[in-house]
């Protein structure tokens, strides 16, 4: 559970978001890189210079640093044929992935998913996402995502690459 919270920790502040009004709903889109260094610098440095100090608490953030974020590395290592192969899925060229969305409210993920495919054709955005179940691929084709393909995951998940294609605005999304 430590670990869960560590990762959300840093996914809010490593990915790029977009925030409901109400700010009961949030949408994780793909991380920027420099974010990601920065947290990662962040959590390596204090260590380091911990280290230099007093080397036992050096190792010991060190260690507390590895034990949090370990089972998660570990994971995603298993995962990266499968990763590898839904990437393969993706769209041609530039595409903006959407990482997760969440709400507190009944209605605001779907205002926030309007308002990201809205934005997403007036920028010429491809939004691509994995949706974990059938539900989520039958909620997902209503914003107008179309099923792609589909991948067992180590953990016996199955994950179901989606795309949207920019269109023009008309009224319409």
């Amino acid at each position: 559970m430590l670990a869960f919270k560590a990762a959300m920790l840093v996914a809010l502040g490593a990915f790029d978001r977009r925030v409901h009004v109400s700010g009961q709903a949030l949408c994780l889109l793909a991380p920027r890189w420099l974010r990601v260094a920065v947290f990662t610098i962040g959590a390596t440095v204090p260590a380091g210079v911990a280290g230099a100090v007093l080397p036992s608490l050096g190792w010991g953030l060190s260690a507390a640093i590895a034990l949090v974020f370990g089972p998660l590395a570990a994971r995603a290592v298993m995962a990266l044929p499968a990763t590898a192969r839904l990437h393969r899925m993706s769209p041609p060229g530039h595409h903006v992935y959407v990482h997760s969305v969440a709400s507190t409210r009944p209605g605001a993920g779907a205002e926030l998913l309007r308002v990201l495919a809205g934005e997403a054709d007036e920028k010429g955005w491809w939004l691509v996402l994995d949706a974990g179940n059938e539900a989520l691929e039958t909620y997902y084709v209503r914003f107008g995502f179309a099923r792609r393909g589909a991948v067992r995951m180590p953990d016996g998940t199955r994950r179901v690459r989606m795309w949207r294609q920019p269109s023009k605005r008309d009224g319409r999304i």
